[in-house]
C-alpha cells in the first residue's frame, strides 16, 4: 500500500499580515494531538538530531523561520527573505522513537514567500503519512484524515488541499503552464482521495452520487472518494477519481 501525501498549497502573503510564526507554533504543538508519531521532528535515524521542537513556542517558532530563511546559490550570500523559509523534520514518537519504515512520516515546510508573480505557488506544506498509523497499526482511513485536514485548513487556511497517493501524482490532469510553456501545470484544485474546495467554488460544484461531501462551516468542502485508501490496480476505487475528476473539470482552471 503507498503511503498517502497530504499536500496544501497557498500564494504569496504580505509578510507583515502573514503571522507564520503563530501559524507554524499552532501547527508543530497540535498536531500530537492526531497521532503521538508526530511528537518528534528529527533529521535522521542517526542523528536523531531534533529539527523542530514539540510543543514549539511562538518566539521558537520566529527563530526557526529566521535560521532557515532561503539563500541564493551559495551560503555565503545574505538570505532570500522573499523565498520563504523551509522546515523539515522526519517523525518517529517520542523517544527512544518508532524507525521502523511501515510507521515513518515526515513533513516538509515552505512557508513566508512574498512578492512571487501571480499564478506562481509559493508556499506548500508537504505531508507524507506514515504507510501505517502507529495509534491503529494499520493504513490511515479516511474518517481519521479528515479532522487532521481541517486542522491543517483553519491554521493556514490555504488555496489547495488534497490527500493523494503518490502513483497518482504523475497523471494529474494538467493543462500548458503560460509560465514555462515547454511545461505542465497540474489543474487547480487538485484532486484525490480527499479533496479540499475552498467556498466559492464548493459553492459550484457537482458530484457523482458515489462520493462524500463534508460541507465546513464557512461553505467549504471536503469530498472523499471511500473511507479505505487504494491502488492504482483497484478498478473501483479508480473509476470513482476519474469520475470525481470529469464532474469538477468545469469549475478547475
Amino acid at each position: 500500500m503507498d503511503r498517502v501525501d497530504l499536500n496544501l498549497w497557498w500564494d504569496s502573503r504580505d509578510p507583515m499580515q502573514a503571522d507564520d510564526a503563530r501559524r507554524l507554533s499552532r501547527f508543530v504543538s497540535g498536531l500530537p494531538d492526531f497521532d503521538p508519531i508526530y511528537q518528534s521532528w528529527l533529521e535522521s535515524p542517526t542523528t536523531k538530531k531534533e529539527t523542530v521542537p514539540v510543543p514549539l513556542s511562538e518566539a521558537e517558532a520566529k527563530q526557526l523561520l529566521i535560521d532557515n530563511m532561503a539563500r541564493s546559490d551559495f551560503d555565503d550570500r545574505p538570505p532570500t527573505p522573499q523565498y520563504g523559509s523551509q522546515i523539515w523534520g522526519g517523525h518517529a514518537g517520542p523517544a527512544p522513537y518508532d524507525f521502523r519504515k511501515s510507521s515513518y512520516a515526515d513533513t516538509r515546510c515552505s512557508i513566508g514567500s512574498f512578492g512571487q508573480p501571480a499564478g506562481i505557488t509559493a508556499n506548500r506544506l508537504l505531508m507524507r503519512l506514515s504507510a501505517l498509523r502507529p495509534t491503529t497499526g494499520r493504513p490511515w482511513r479516511a474518517s481519521e484524515l479528515r479532522p487532521l485536514m481541517k486542522f491543517a485548513c483553519g491554521i493556514w487556511s490555504p488555496a489547495n488541499m488534497c490527500a493523494m497517493f503518490p502513483f497518482y501524482t504523475l497523471h494529474l490532469p494538467s493543462v500548458p503552464n503560460p509560465l514555462r510553456p515547454a511545461h505542465q501545470r497540474p489543474l487547480k484544485p487538485r484532486i484525490g482521495w480527499i479533496t479540499y474546495l475552498p467556498p466559492n467554488l464548493a459553492a459550484r460544484a457537482k458530484y457523482p452520487a458515489e462520493v462524500e461531501v463534508e460541507t465546513l462551516e464557512d461553505g467549504a468542502a471536503l469530498v472523499t472518494l471511500c473511507e479505505e485508501p487504494f491502488e492504482k490496480n483497484d478498478v473501483e476505487g479508480m473509476a470513482r477519481l476519474h469520475a470525481l475528476e470529469a464532474a469538477l473539470r468545469p469549475i478547475q482552471s
